[in-house]
Order: C-alpha cells, then sequence, then structure tokens
C-alpha cells in the first residue's frame, strides 16, 4: 500500500503540476504574441516614416543639388583708393581722421558697381564720416558703429544704383586720428 500511495502522491503531484505548466506556456504565449505585435507596430511605423523621409531625403538632395550648382566664389576686395581724410573742428584745433577702406564681395558684378559708382560711394562716406563725433571715434565702439553705418551706406547705394545685392563688408585697413 504504501507503494500505492507512492505512486498516487507521484501521479498527483504530476496532475498538479501540468495546469501550472499549461499556465506558463500561454503566459510565454502571450508575451511572445505581444513582442510579435510590437515588432510589427514598430516596423509598420518605420516603413511609413522612412517612406515620408526618402521623398524628403530626394527634395534635401534637389536642394543641395541647386546649391552645389553655385559654388562659393573667393572674396574679392575693392581698395578705395586714395584714403580718406576727413577734418573735423574740435574746440580751438583743427583734427583730421585719415582711413583707408577695403569693401568685400563675392560677386564679380558687385565689383563693378562699385568701380563704377566709385565716386558717388567716396562722397558718401566722406559725408557720413564728417558728420560722426570725434571723441566717439576715439573709442573702439564708435569705430566699429562707423564701420556699421558706412556698410550700410554702401549696400545702399550699390542696391539702388545697379539693382544688385553682394557688398558683405567694409574693412578699415588704416585708421588714423590726430
Amino acid at each position: 500500500m504504501a507503494a500505492e500511495q507512492d505512486l498516487k502522491l507521484d501521479g498527483g503531484n504530476t496532475a498538479a503540476e501540468a495546469p501550472a505548466g499549461g499556465s506558463k506556456k500561454k503566459l510565454i504565449l502571450i508575451i511572445a504574441a505581444a513582442i510579435l505585435l510590437i515588432a510589427v507596430a514598430v516596423g509598420v511605423t518605420l516603413f511609413l516614416v522612412g517612406g515620408d523621409d526618402s521623398s524628403t531625403d530626394e527634395n534635401s538632395a534637389d536642394t543641395e543639388e541647386t546649391v552645389a550648382e553655385e559654388p562659393l566664389l573667393p572674396a574679392q576686395y575693392v581698395i578705395l583708393k586714395p584714403e580718406f581724410v576727413v577734418s573735423f573742428q574740435v574746440g580751438s584745433r583743427q583734427r583730421y581722421l585719415q582711413v583707408s577702406i577695403d569693401v568685400m564681395t563675392r560677386k564679380p558684378a558687385v565689383v563693378d558697381a562699385l568701380n563704377l559708382h566709385e565716386p558717388m560711394i567716396r562722397n558718401d562716406i566722406i559725408r557720413v564720416i564728417g558728420e560722426q563725433n570725434f571723441d566717439r571715434l576715439r573709442t573702439a565702439e564708435g569705430r566699429v558703429e562707423l564701420q556699421e553705418l558706412l556698410l550700410q551706406q554702401v549696400r545702399q547705394i550699390v542696391q539702388r544704383e545697379s539693382g544688385i545685392e553682394g557688398v558683405e563688408a567694409l574693412l578699415f585697413t588704416n585708421f588714423v586720428m590726430q
């Protein structure tokens, strides 16, 4: 009988473990199905987003080709010769400013416009410098403000007279005050 009880106990344990093993299998199947479902959702999302990116990439490639067709030209400097000399009346003393100016551009058409309209540009530069406060020009901030003001003036003249843009910078290559 002890042998029968042992068999029944062993058989009973096997029967008790079977439902637990079956629920583990069901749990594994549910997890696998959830992972598969998530993988499919991610795959579909990547496919849809990837399709939009490829059309965007094609548009970007077209834009890059357009930009690549116009390579950046080297900088060209137009030297405004002779130097500008402007006098200032400071109190009872006569003061002078001598400044050499170069204009930077990358467009040959702007170089031609600067050379063609140089008398008008020189006139406006002298007028603008003459309107400045001599003591203010002695400071770094004053020189930067003058440089920006002259740059805007030269851009405006070139735009108005030639209808083109492209004056990038106005550089002081010499700035002497006495």
